[in-house]
């Protein structure tokens, strides 16, 4: 079976990096305002689990740093 690589680009999350580099199996940078994630695994399946991981950590930080208070 081929290795996987996925590139994700997610244009304003650049602020996440800390985030995206905590999570193991995933490359991240940054170009700009774009927050760049690069997945590569020996199959597909491997890849979603590390795309979904990466997905989760960036949803869970970004939601912790809202506020109803900020504008």
């Amino acid at each position: 079976m081929e290795p996987v690589s996925i590139d994700l680009r997610l244009d304003g999350r650049a602020s996440l990096l800390s985030i995206a580099k905590a999570v193991e199996g995933v490359e991240s940078s940054v170009d700009g305002e774009a927050l760049v994630l690069r997945v590569s695994a020996p199959s597909l399946r491997e890849a979603q689990v590390l795309l979904d991981r990466a997905l989760a950590a960036l949803n869970e930080g970004e939601s912790s740093s809202e506020s109803p208070w900020q504008d």
